[in-house]
Formats: C-alpha cells, sequence, structure tokens
C-alpha cells in the first residue's frame, strides 16, 4: 500500500481518506475516541489536509501538507446519521354497541435512524465531506466520497463479486451504485433546504468510480435539475463506464452532457484503470487523463500501480499528466494493456471469472489461472504485460535522453509563464532519470554478485564431485580432511556481500529520495526560484 505523497489536490485526498489505514481516515472504526463521541452526538469532526502527516512510530512527515487547497485544506466529516418520523397504521376490529364489528385506524409514529452512505451487506460506504462545521448558507463546496473495493476476502464479496464482477464482465448497473445515487438525492434534498448556495461534488477510487459514474449520470437520468447540484466529478483509477451508460437507456448526447462534469485520472499500468479503454480517449467517458507514475509498477506489484503513491501532484494540485508531447509512450502503453484486458476478458467464462476475479487483481500468475486461463495461457498474459511495462520504460528513458537537451534550449528562449512550465517540465524528466539510472545500477551490482556468487559454488561443486571420483583410493577420514573447509564460507566473504547488497540499496534510495526532491521543486518552482539555493536546501 503507497499513499499519496502530498495532499495538494483535494479530491485524491477524499477518495483516500474513504479507506482504512490511511494518513486521514474517514472509516468510524478508525477515528479516535473523541471523534467517534463527535459522530455519535450528531456533530461534524474536522480535518486538515494543510498540514503534514506525521507518523507516529517513526515521528517522520510521511505526507507533506497540501497548498492551495480550497478552504486551507479544512474540511468537516458530517455525521451519516438521519432520524426520520416514521407512521405505522394499525387496524383493529371495534365491536359495535347493537353487535357486530367495525374497524378503527390508528397511527403510530416513531423515530428511526437510517444511514444512507453505508450498507454493511452490499459493502457501500460514503462520506459527506463540507467547507463548514454545519450546513448553512454560508456552505459552498460539499463532497460525496464513495469507497473503492476492500481487500479481497470473504466479507468483501459483495464489491468483488457483485459489483466489479458484475461491471467487468457485463457493463451492468452495479447494486452500490443504486445506492450511491439515493444517497446523492438525500444529499442534495438537504442541500438545497440547509445549503442553497452549496454544490455536491463527487470523488472516487477504483469500484468507487464505476460507483459514481453510474449514481451520477441515473440522477441526471431521473431528475435534470437536481444534476445541476452537482459540481466536479474526479475519479481515479477506475474503467471507462460508457457501455454501462448505453445500457442504463442514455443517449449519446446524455452521455456526452453528463461527461462534461467528470474528469478521470488513471494510470496506464494499471488493470482497473485501462479496463475498457480500447477506443480513443476523447471517445470515452468525461475527460480522461493519463498519469505518469512515480514507478513504472504493474497492478500485481507490491507498490501497485492502482495505488495512490503513484500519483504525482504539482503545487497547484495538477497530476503529472502525459500528452502526445510529453511522454507520449504513455498513452501508447495504456492502449496496448486496454486491448490486452478486452482480448483476455473476451476469452473468458462468466462464472469462472466471477469467482476468480478477486484472486487475479492480488495474485499474479496464480490469480490468472483462478480465472480459468490455463497455466500456459497466465504466463502468455502476464509475460505480456510486463512487456508493455517494460517496452514503455525504455521508451521513457529514450524520451528523457532526447528531450532533456531540447528542454534546455527552449528555456533560453522562452519567457514568463512558459519558461516556468518548460523548467518543470525539465526537472520532472531529470528527476525521472535519475530513479531509471539508479534502478538500473541497483539491478546491474546484484546481478553481478549473484553470479560471481554462483561461479564460487560451481567450482566448489566441481571440486567435490571431483573429490568423490577418486574417494576409492582414499580412507574416509583423508576425504574429510581434505573437504572439510573447501565450501562456500571459505571462499566467499557474506559480510562484503551484505555490505555490498546494502550500499546498492542506499544508493537506490539516496537516488530516489534526490529524485523526489527534484519533483518537489518542479511543483513549486516559482517559490524556490525566488529563494535561490536557500529553498532548494529545504527541500532536500
Amino acid at each position: 500500500m503507497s499513499n499519496l505523497e502530498n495532499f495538494n489536490n483535494i479530491f485524491a485526498n477524499l477518495a483516500e481518506s474513504a479507506y482504512n489505514k490511511r494518513p486521514n481516515n474517514f472509516p468510524y472504526d478508525e477515528l479516535k475516541k473523541e471523534y467517534k463521541g463527535k459522530i455519535d452526538d450528531g456533530e461534524s469532526i474536522d480535518f486538515n489536509f494543510s498540514e503534514d502527516y506525521v507518523d507516529k512510530k517513526t515521528n517522520k512527515v510521511e505526507v507533506k501538507g497540501g497548498t492551495n487547497l480550497p478552504n486551507n485544506g479544512v474540511v468537516y466529516l458530517q455525521p451519516d446519521k438521519i432520524l426520520k418520523t416514521v407512521e405505522v397504521k394499525t387496524n383493529l376490529q371495534v365491536p359495535n354497541p347493537n353487535g357486530g364489528y367495525h374497524t378503527e385506524s390508528y397511527v403510530n409514529s416513531y423515530q428511526k435512524e437510517i444511514h444512507p452512505l453505508a450498507d454493511e451487506k452490499a459493502g457501500f460506504n460514503a462520506y459527506f465531506v463540507t467547507d463548514t462545521a454545519k450546513l448553512d448558507e454560508t456552505t459552498r463546496q460539499t463532497y460525496l466520497t464513495i469507497r473503492g473495493s476492500d481487500g479481497a476476502s470473504i466479507s468483501s464479496l459483495n464489491d468483488w463479486v457483485s459489483n466489479d464482477a458484475n461491471f467487468a464482465l457485463t457493463d451492468g448497473y452495479i447494486p452500490q451504485a443504486k445506492l450511491a445515487n439515493q444517497a446523492l438525492k438525500e444529499k442534495i434534498k438537504e442541500l438545497n433546504a440547509k445549503a442553497p448556495n452549496a454544490v455536491l461534488n463527487v470523488t472516487g477510487h477504483s469500484l468507487g468510480t464505476m460507483v459514481s459514474a453510474q449514481a451520477v449520470a441515473k440522477l441526471y437520468q431521473d431528475d435534470v435539475k437536481a444534476f445541476d447540484k452537482i459540481g466536479k466529478v474526479v475519479l481515479f483509477n477506475g474503467p471507462d463506464v460508457t457501455q454501462s451508460l448505453k445500457k442504463m437507456g442514455l443517449s449519446d448526447k446524455e452521455i456526452q452532457r453528463i461527461g462534461e462534469k467528470v474528469t478521470y485520472y488513471v494510470n496506464p499500468f494499471d488493470i482497473v484503470s485501462m479496463l475498457n479503454r480500447t477506443e480513443p480517449l476523447e471517445k470515452q467517458f468525461g475527460k480522461v487523463n493519463i498519469i505518469v507514475p512515480l514507478h513504472f509498477n504493474s497492478t500485481f506489484d507490491g507498490q501497485s500501480s492502482h495505488d495512490f503513491g503513484e500519483f504525482q501532484l504539482d503545487a497547484h494540485g495538477n497530476p503529472l499528466v502525459a500528452s502526445k508531447s510529453f511522454h507520449p509512450e504513455l498513452l501508447e502503453a495504456g492502449e496496448k494493456l486496454a486491448k490486452l484486458i478486452d482480448k483476455t476478458i473476451s476469452t473468458l467464462s462468466v462464472s469462472v471469472s466471477i469467482t476468480g476475479l478477486a484472486g487475479a487483481i492480488a495474485g499474479g500468475i496464480t490469480g490468472l489461472i483462478a480465472l480459468g486461463l490455463t497455466a500456459v495461457q497466465a504466463k502468455e498474459l502476464y509475460d505480456s504485460y510486463q512487456n508493455i511495462i517494460q517496452v514503455a520504460k525504455k521508451k521513457s528513458k529514450a524520451w528523457n535522453t532526447a528531450h532533456i537537451p531540447d528542454y534546455q534550449n527552449r528555456i533560453r528562449s522562452a519567457t514568463g509563464a512558459q519558461k516556468i512550465e518548460l523548467r518543470a517540465e525539465l526537472l520532472q524528466s531529470v528527476a525521472q532519470d535519475a530513479v531509471f539510472q539508479s534502478e538500473d545500477m541497483a539491478i546491474e551490482v546484484k546481478t553481478m554478485v549473484d553470479e560471481a556468487k554462483e561461479k564460487v559454488q560451481q567450482t566448489i561443486n566441481e571440486t567435490h564431485q571431483a573429490v568423490g571420483n577418486i574417494v576409492q583410493y582414499l580412507d574416509y577420514w583423508e576425504v574429510n580432511n581434505l573437504l572439510s573447509e573447501f565450501n562456500l564460507s571459505q571462499f566467499w566473504d557474506t559480510g562484503n556481500e551484505e555490505e555490498i547488497r546494502s550500499k546498492t540499496d542506499h544508493y537506490q534510495k539516496e537516488m530516489e529520495h534526490f529524485a523526489t526532491t527534484l519533483m518537489k521543486v518542479s511543483q513549486n518552482i516559482q517559490e524556490v526560484d525566488a529563494q535561490g539555493a536557500v529553498g532548494f536546501s529545504k527541500l532536500m
């Protein structure tokens, strides 16, 4: 699991916070005791994303506080508890004075607590966040952040089977989206009553993007006036939903209208992000941005391409994105992965796919076999996936080599805002190139160590075999004496090996730290430029 490196984007912050075990957690079970008490009493609780997140165990800053955030980064998590008056009508048979009976009706009312943003059985969780402690006429920005899939387990089968797999294999209007649609309606009704000047923004990650998109589309379909209350819909690492919206009965024109409010940020190396994205980006739902990820990882890796830590955010909260003129190889990689996913899904049987989907996302080749592929098919698919990433990495290196000198020349003749933008892109390219080189050098050094160790071991084995061939001419004790000190520990310095590996890892970490600093400089280039070396030293 990898988290955002800074809190510069309010939508990314909220989408990440909807999950468990994140820097700022919205789930009730992970709130501080005093916060739980406030929520239980129907009060809001505040979160400040302009502040650094400090790991309590290491006392180190894990995530930098955000800059240029709306409302200075302060948001209020509202309680998900509504008391509604429920009326129960009871019919009683009452005897008549002259015999017989007649019916009399009695209406009893009671207070019922409902939670429109959570349905444990359905696996649905959402959080309502505002820019004021209470909803009133001063409220301007509100957010519904919808949680994606929890880790694959028995308790989260609703996420994976009824929703993720249902969408991936049938383009269905998924159950959680129906619940989210009801939540949108409830919150818009509340805004109209208490905060008429506010808009409702929507955000989500992974499954949360499918849920958000379908829920907002259904809102448009049912009530255009309510839809007008929606502000921005910003979604991270989710598939295209166009076909599912068509199955819901929306026309191309309506889908385009809804998409005007929707922005996607997707990782070209992430399986979930690239699902259903074989069409050109401009023909997909919403405005789709292919990010330049921090690392060239797959969805299967520990530091997954599907997680938040791969987003590079500048000081204004804008994710670093690829274009036809800036790392176009990433656009190409995303298109290739989309076609590979489409080809794979078309070969699967629905019944097998649904039961194996969760394992496939987390389990690499083993998970792919669980999808119903043979071992050979799974290996071919996995290798094809890794090849897409490696080819893109090679092209990214070539792009940096070709364009870094070009940036330097263009900066000399540029002025004002253009010069700032070019210098930021130059620093980003240099930072990426530094990471590439450190990774390659680390792999090369460790490979050399492994090969040298293997040669030494091979020589020892050959010697043992040679001694074994003449053992018939020697006594048992003579053989033992010959071989007693002829082993790896005598000819290989384990301590030296560990030191080399440790220094290699340290070098790689230092280079990544340097690259991260360059990224921070590019994100705050005006400030650093004004402060000169002092500003750079502070970031280091």
